[in-house]
């Protein structure tokens, strides 16, 4: 049974003659009287009665009318449906991200989203750790991952920016440097392994060539700039990370420090999904370009 089958046999109800409706449908009267006989056979039921005068209903065709209808008019609210979805009037959305990114880099594009889609259910779920984010895309719980780039992915990946990493704590002065002598000295603000920061802090040191001395571990960006700057140690974090009354106490470093953040799906992104991936490139974000990132930075 084909909707186009029902479309005819509800017209010809309407219109009241195969002539009529062959009219209004622009469709030759044979084939639409073949395309009637069909559904008759299909539902084994002569649904019309042709005479002189025209067509009238059997008591089959009255009882398959409405349901006709009614199959019509579904189909047209799902096609509905999938329009709103696709040009973003309507539809749910699963964003997945770490804590760090969903607090410093989201919030602008995401009041944007809902701006200009506000019929959409944007949901956005935070996790601690790069892996975790992988997994739950992988896995089907997130349409899309914003967040460091996958070691290995076999999905669609866009750059969205690169972040800033910088240096909290210490004798912070604006505008100053951390070398790496004082790096390679220093006690650190640590992270808990199931915290990301962790996996980039250990990579900041081997690169730089040094192994930190741990004066305390935690689970939360936050908790680590509060305590570099209350003088427990010095701690690596995303520049736009940093709670704006302790940006005076942050510095960069020498080489500069980058992590890279994209956007990635598990299978070609749907249409919902390019939207947000583009809003977020239309909204200025906490990021740099790539060519903004200095040739001897050491980027992640």
């Amino acid at each position: 049974m084909r909707l186009r089958q029902l479309e005819y046999f509800v017209a010809i109800c309407e219109c009241g003659s195969f002539t009529a409706a062959s009219a209004q449908l622009f469709v030759a009267q044979p084939s639409l009287s073949q395309q009637i006989r069909a559904l008759e056979k299909e539902v084994e039921a002569e649904l019309l009665e042709r005479g002189q005068r025209g067509v009238s209903l059997t008591a089959a065709g009255r009882a398959f009318l409405p349901h006709a209808r009614a199959a019509l008019q579904a189909t047209q609210e799902a096609r509905r449906a999938v329009a709103n979805v696709t040009s973003g009037g309507e539809g749910e959305l699963n964003v997945v991200t770490v804590r760090s990114v969903a607090s410093g880099v989201l919030p602008a594009p995401v009041g944007r989203w809902h701006d200009r889609y506000p019929g959409t259910i944007l949901r956005l779920h935070d996790v601690s750790h790069r892996r975790d984010l992988e997994t739950a895309v992988r896995e089907g719980k997130g349409d899309l991952a914003i967040g460091p780039r996958p070691l290995d992915w076999e999905g669609p990946v866009e750059s969205i920016g690169f972040e800033h990493l910088v240096v909290a704590g210490g004798s912070a002065e604006v505008g100053g440097v951390a070398t790496v002598a004082e790096l390679a000295t220093a006690k650190w603000v640590h992270f808990e392994p199931e915290q990301g920061m962790s996996e980039v802090l250990e990579w900041v040191s081997a690169s730089l060539g040094f192994t930190p001395r741990v004066a305390v571990r935690v689970g939360q960006v936050a908790a680590a700039v509060r305590l570099a700057v209350e003088g427990v140690g010095l701690t690596v974090v995303p520049e736009n990370a940093v709670p704006a009354e302790y940006l005076g106490r942050v510095r960069s470093t020498t080489p500069q420090l980058f992590r890279e953040l994209v956007a990635y799906s598990r299978s070609e992104m749907a249409q919902l999904t390019k939207l947000f991936v583009a809003t977020m490139r239309e909204t200025e974000l906490p990021l740099v370009g790539p060519d903004a990132v200095p040739p001897d930075a050491l980027v992640r």
